[in-house]
């Protein structure tokens, strides 16, 4: 009993002094059900299956569009907790770097990830089409990712 009480005193020693060590500090106690916590989740789902170094349409698109899209607005959430915390633009990061993937000169012709977002005024129509439909599928697969982003509202 006195071991456990010591314990408990120093947890809430951390509490206190703002060293947030817990899962419960993921989503802001709202865990996978906070938006930038289920965007997370989404975009490390569309990357699984990549190994080191290398990525797919389907990763390159959550990585350099959906989820950077919320870096801004979710920059204080922490979305893992364990062993210690990490905020969204952290965890972003990392997986970034971990595929290898640039999501900088996404514009056409460019060197980077495609990504509309870089041809404002600048698009040639020739490279615009996409006959398998990638968004909409992308939509339902990452529905909470879509519609922080925006993308839904391009359908």
């Amino acid at each position: 009993a006195l071991v456990l009480s010591a314990l408990a005193a120093d947890a809430s020693k951390l509490r206190s002094t703002g060293t947030h060590l817990l899962p419960s500090d993921v989503g802001a106690g709202k865990g996978g059900d906070h938006p930038c916590v289920a965007v997370m989740r989404e975009t490390q789902a569309a990357c699984r299956g990549n190994p080191y170094g290398s990525s797919d349409k389907d990763c390159n698109f959550a990585l350099c569009y959906t989820a950077d899209l919320n870096r801004e607005r979710c920059a204080d959430v922490v979305t893992d907790g364990t062993p210690t915390n990490v905020l969204f633009g952290e965890d972003l990061d990392k997986l970034i770097e971990f595929h290898s993937v640039q999501c900088d000169g996404g514009h056409q012709g460019g060197d980077g990830i495609r990504n509309a977002r870089f041809d404002c005024g600048k698009v040639n129509p020739d490279g615009t089409w996409d006959k398998d439909a990638f968004l909409q599928k992308f939509a339902q697969a990452h529905p909470v990712s879509a519609e922080t982003s925006g993308l839904t509202a391009c359908f």
